[in-house]
């Protein structure tokens, strides 16, 4: 009879003695740093981190935010998107006003906000590229629709 030589992932799977290599959550939060880890060393020539340019984006697609809006769209609580967001305002590429009612904060891209994103872009785009080469473009797609799929269906729980 004929050995067959199991498909390389799978040898991964069985040969992994982590006791918490079944679990969902350890599985997604090792794969998040390691991908994270990979935007972060990506983006430092623009010294931004994926969760600054995250933010840049998110002002930029709206045109302008508030806090509120802003953490909803990025799955943040408060204190994480003041922390984070902080360093992006001192180096004046994201400027704060008073909106309408005085305890919401207006933010908005400046010249110079919108200008990093610029360079961000095309080295966020390199590390797309990058992470979809590496784990191929079907992986890739997939991963992309299964994690939009999970996110959406965990926070509609939990409203």
């Amino acid at each position: 009879m004929a050995v067959t030589k199991p498909h390389a992932e799978s040898a991964k799977t069985i040969a992994d003695p982590s006791p918490l290599s079944p679990c969902a959550c350890f599985n997604a939060r090792s794969a998040a740093r390691a991908i994270t880890d990979l935007y972060d060393r990506t983006l430092e020539p623009a010294g931004l981190r994926i969760t600054q340019f995250a933010i840049l984006t998110a002002i930029d697609v709206r045109g302008h935010s508030n806090m509120h809006r802003l953490a909803a769209d990025l799955g943040l609580d408060a204190s994480t998107l003041t922390r984070t967001l902080s360093p992006l305002e001192t180096s004046g590429w994201v400027v704060s006003a008073s909106g309408r009612d005085r305890r919401a904060r207006r933010l908005e891209l400046s010249k110079a906000g919108r200008g990093k994103l610029k360079q961000c872009r095309r080295l966020w785009t390199t590390a797309q590229r990058k992470l979809e080469d590496t784990i191929g473009s079907e992986r890739f797609q997939r991963m992309i629709g299964d994690l939009g799929i999970v996110t959406r269906e965990l926070r509609d729980e939990t409203t």
